[in-house]
């Protein structure tokens, strides 16, 4: 079960890293992109950068403590839920038993007030899930524009002037230009007191 839970998360980390690369790091030019690279005719003039972005939201410390909390809230979220699912079935059953003893009139109006019931809970339940999911998307997007500054920084440091998603690259030779586990360190090292707070419902 456990493996599942972190397969799931799994899923969930590279749908939202690739809809961030499509909103996000285009936009604020952090990375360049291989197919929006403009680079020079005399490419022995632009130092090149191997970034595996992707492998470090995996890895980091952040990531995973953030994953964690997810996945203990929605557990939660969903035993809630299945025990309010457990309730109304159980009432609606009792209902169906009372039917023949109550007029036509007083049914009716136990089985509206009960449709209201299910509708409130299932309402409690959906914005249950909206809140958790926005609260850990805003503090995913927190952690991804840090990391993304991190890479620009180093890059400037090393003077590397265009950086390459590992993913988008078919060969590269030389493995020094790969700078994913410096920049993973750095990151742990800079998220090591973060507070992960994420917002549950009550």
């Amino acid at each position: 079960m456990f493996f599942f839970d972190l397969l799931v998360f799994s899923i969930l980390i590279d749908n939202q890293y690739i809809e961030y690369m499509k909103n996000h790091i285009h936009k604020k030019n952090f990375l360049n992109i291989q197919s929006n690279l403009k680079i020079s005719n005399n490419i022995e003039n632009n130092k090149i950068g191997i970034i595996d972005f992707r492998y470090i939201l995996k890895s980091s410390n952040a990531m995973k403590l953030l994953g964690n909390k997810f996945l203990t809230l929605e557990k939660e979220i969903n035993e809630k839920i299945k025990q309010k699912q457990i309730f109304l079935k159980q009432k609606e059953e009792n209902l169906k038993k009372s039917k023949n003893k109550l007029t036509e009139l007083e049914y009716k109006k136990r089985v509206k007030l009960f449709k209201k019931e299910v509708f409130k809970i299932q309402k409690k339940s959906n914005d249950d899930r909206a809140l958790l999911n926005k609260s850990f998307q805003k503090i995913q997007k927190n952690i991804k524009d840090l990391l993304a500054q991190i890479i620009k920084d180093v890059s400037i440091n090393k003077k590397i002037n265009v950086v390459l998603l590992k993913e988008n690259v078919f060969l590269f030779n030389n493995q020094s230009i790969d700078f994913t586990n410096e920049v993973l360190e750095l990151f742990n090292n800079k998220t090591k007191s973060m507070k992960i707070i994420i917002n549950s419902p009550k």
